[in-house]
């Protein structure tokens, strides 16, 4: 936990409460606190793996099948006149909804080999199923179409994929391929009549040459302009007659095709590729959106609120208008067809004329060599017209079948050996993660709901008060005087160096020289302030100064346990019976400490020391010693020590490591501050050693008890063994008996 304040800056003076500077706010450490709670995020790990492994045993595993298939569209040159069908993207996403198509997929269905499939038996809508389960796809990165489908059957998959397949193409690609075959029909029936005229051409030729041997030469010679120019012109005229039957297939299949329903689709397609326009997106992109409104509207209002009808409405509106457009389109381009075709006949019509009258001029010049020219020029364009006849069938017969589309199965479905769901790994994987947040999760509101102060920062944080000491955790089998003595029974203990460092740091640090009264006190019972208070008086007594421990706490004194002392007046009999406090000092076996003890339990101890007598104690009790330490009561349940509090120059709030929480902290500290203490520093007290980081000395755990002290955090089973008597301090001495103290 790292530091949330820093203190800045804490008044040595009274007159009003401490306020400490806040410098710097810090996070909690995620991964800290994930390393002490690492064996809670372990076991939320295990118990998830072991959760995933369970349920990839019992899940029912599914079996993925996939069929790879590419669709080329083809069309001979003469239907496609320099562009293609349709080059689109939305052309293969239109053929992947086909093979989804409920004909599609009611002829897969009814193949006597699928109908007795496993998967279909208890299926009552087999299309329906099939159309929730598969999947088809177009690649992002190529044009192949993946027919996909996961059934628990891995040989169930494969069969109903390849049967999917085969349906869409025995019912799209083969129906194109029959409407292709009348094209070549065409062609074929043109080739015999153009190869006739060719063949008559040939021997009129023949015959005119036979009949007139000199006009071979002339031909072959020097021609004059009129001969030139009706040679350019038979030319034109018989590239002419080619683009009119061009002309004239693309309009008779483009008849055939507006006639049949199932192909008018295929010619919406031409019609736009033909254009080098696409189809109005704008439209059908509405039509989609109000769909889609449609949709959320009934879900959300019914089919007959008037919204709902509204968009029923505009729908139809919309769908006709694209209907509309569609027909349009395809009516359009039938014309356009049409209106190309009766331009080359009207272009042929023409050329025919010039041809005729440029045939007359030539006559009149040479009539033999007219007549020659004619007939090579029929018989050239008989030539040139069988030729491109001839061009169009090779490319049309490439294949022993003329198609408009071209289906290629590149992959076909075979069962699957390793079931893609569940995966083994990702469950693992998954139920790791789960059970690793989960267990983080519960050290988290753990740590949340974990009130404890676990750190000097935290608690000067918290407190906004100086931590200027730590007490660590002593071993097992200390009795209550061993324990409030400790300083001088084990002088090299840790516990005996904890206690002096913290007399150097009141001494140089928070009380300085000039403090005298030290007030010993926690927030509730249990936290270990008599222990600290007697070894804090005896440490300073060691360091060469006249000490007096005063035991305040008149309801459950504990510092003549810890001297092993039995007296029978002290404190309350003094401030009861006003007498002279000497008398009731006792002499301890530690040198320059004294010890004033409780005596008999008054019945109004808040009384007694609130009633002035107390103060003119301490003021003499200035004159004689250098320093006083106070034990007194726990702030929360009594009001004792906020009393001794006013008097006192410097008061000591100690706290039980890992047992003291925020609430009682902050409730004991605000009491202070209340009755506005000179002076105010934390002392953590009984830090185990496994918390060595936070403490310097270790980190701290506990419980809160009744009413009365459990020193250091042991519990009173500890307290009640016997105590040791090997090294017990001498039994104290009357301080009346010596001149010293005669002197208060």
């Amino acid at each position: 936990m790292s530091s949330l304040v820093e203190i800045d800056s804490y008044p040595l003076a009274g007159g009003e409460a401490p306020q400490p500077t806040l410098h710097a706010a810090g996070e909690k450490n995620l991964l800290a606190l994930a390393w002490a709670n690492r064996w809670l995020v372990l076991l939320g790990m295990l118990l998830g793996a072991g959760g995933a492994f369970l349920a990839v045993q019992k899940v029912t595993k599914q079996y993925t099948s996939v069929a790879r298939i590419f669709v080329d569209i083809s069309t001979p040159t003469l239907l496609d006149d320099g562009g293609r069908m349709m080059q689109s993207s939305k052309y293969l996403y239109t053929q992947a909804q086909l093979i989804q198509s409920t004909p599609v997929l009611s002829a897969a269905v009814e193949r006597p080999e699928i109908k007795e499939l496993e998967t279909f038996r208890d299926e009552e809508n087999p299309v329906a199923f099939l159309r929730d389960e598969m999947k088809v796809m177009v690649g992002a990165d190529d044009d192949i179409i993946n027919v996909i489908l996961e059934l628990p059957n891995a040989n169930d998959a494969a069969q109903i994929v390849n049967a999917v397949v085969d349906a869409y193409v025995e019912k799209y690609a083969a129906n194109n391929t029959e409407k292709a075959g009348d094209v070549l029909t065409i062609f074929r029936k043109d080739k015999e009549r153009r190869d006739r005229e060719l063949e008559e051409c040939a021997k009129k030729l023949n015959t005119y040459l036979r009949a007139h041997p000199a006009l071979s030469v002339q031909v072959s010679g020097n021609e004059n302009v009129v001969v030139r120019r009706f040679s350019k012109l038979a030319e034109e005229l018989s590239t002419n007659e080619i683009e009119l039957l061009q002309a004239t297939a693309r309009f008779n299949r483009a008849l055939q095709m507006y006639k049949s329903p199932t192909q008018r689709t295929f010619l919406l397609d031409m019609a736009n590729a033909d254009s080098q326009s696409r189809r109005d997106m704008e439209l059908e992109g509405q039509v989609r959106q109000v769909e889609q409104a449609l949709i959320t509207q009934r879900s959300e209002w019914g089919d007959g609120h008037p919204r709902v009808k509204l968009l029923e409405d505009s729908l139809k509106e919309m769908k006709e208008r694209l209907a509309k457009l569609q027909s349009d389109t395809v009516k359009g381009f039938i014309s356009h067809l049409k209106t190309e075709r009766d331009l080359l006949q009207s272009k042929r019509d023409e050329l025919q004329r010039y041809y005729d009258s440029q045939f007359k001029l030539a006559t009149d010049v040479s009539q033999q060599r007219n007549e020659l020219l004619m007939l090579q020029a029929a018989y050239e364009r008989a030539s040139k017209a069988c030729e491109a006849v001839d061009d169009l069938i090779k490319e049309a017969s490439r294949k022993e079948e003329v198609k408009a589309m071209n289906v290629d199965i590149m992959d076909a479905a075979i069962p699957a050996i390793i079931p893609s769901f569940p995966s083994k790994p990702k469950f693992l994987g998954l139920g790791v993660i789960l059970g690793g947040l989960v267990g983080f999760g519960l050290a988290w509101l753990r740590d949340l709901l974990d009130t404890r102060l676990k750190s000097v920062d935290e608690i000067a944080a918290a407190l906004q008060l100086p931590v200027i000491g730590s007490m660590p955790q002593t071993g097992v089998g200390k009795g209550r005087a061993e324990l409030g003595c400790l300083v001088a029974r084990e002088p090299r203990s840790q516990t005996a160096e904890a206690v002096r460092t913290l007399r150097t740091s009141l001494h140089f640090g928070l009380a300085g020289p000039e403090s005298q009264l030290f007030l010993v006190t926690s927030p509730t019972p249990g936290d270990g302030k008599s222990t600290v208070a007697s070894n804090l008086a005896i440490a300073m007594a060691q360091a060469g100064q006249r000490v007096l421990l005063i035991d305040a706490d008149m309801r459950k004194p504990r510092q003549h346990q810890a001297f092993e002392v039995n007296p029978e007046q002290g404190l309350a009999t003094v401030l009861a019976d006003r007498r002279p406090v000497e008398e009731a000092i006792l002499k301890t076996a530690v040198v320059g400490l004294d010890l004033l003890p409780c005596g008999q339990l008054p019945s109004n101890p808040v009384e007694l020391l609130n009633n002035g007598f107390m103060e003119e104690i301490l003021l003499a009790l200035r004159g004689k010693y250098d320093r006083v330490v106070i034990d007194s009561p726990p702030v929360i349940p009594v009001a004792d020590a906020r009393v001794l509090a006013t008097m006192a120059d410097c008061t000591l709030l100690v706290l039980r490591a890992e047992r003291t929480t925020r609430r009682v902290a902050l409730a004991a500290r605000n009491e202070l501050w209340q009755v506005r203490v000179k002076r105010l520093g934390v002392i953590v007290n009984a830090v185990p050693q496994r918390r060595s980081a936070a403490y310097g000395y270790g980190g701290y755990g506990g419980e809160y008890g009744s009413y009365g002290e459990k020193p250091y955090g042991y519990s009173d089973e500890v307290l009640e063994q016997p105590r040791r008597k090997s090294r017990s301090l001498p039994s104290p001495k009357p301080a009346a008996a010596t001149t010293e103290a005669s002197e208060i």
